[in-house]
């Protein structure tokens, strides 16, 4: 799902809103769901390599720069290296 763009949504959205059956509606809430956490990823990745701190990251969600850390799947090595640094 690599590069997920406004088209891919909204086709998802479209699936969502014509599905036929209970079971399908699910499969296009996963799919969007699934959308949705790699843009998140992909923007908490950008927001880190443009400098914000994973405190702020972190603030944003109401919750610790540990739990971003986590959520994101930082490796632990890379987390430790910074924390040292």
């Amino acid at each position: 799902m690599a590069g997920v763009g406004p088209k891919q949504v909204q086709k998802a959205l479209e699936a969502l809103a014509e599905a036929a059956s209970p079971l399908e509606a699910l499969a296009a809430a996963r799919e969007l769901r699934m959308m949705a956490e790699e843009v998140e990823r992909a923007r908490a990745a950008e927001a880190r390599a443009a400098g914000v701190s994973w405190s702020k990251i972190g603030a944003l969600y109401g919750t610790t720069k540990q739990n971003v850390q986590q959520r994101f799947g930082i490796p632990r090595r890379k987390v430790e290296a910074e924390q040292a640094g």
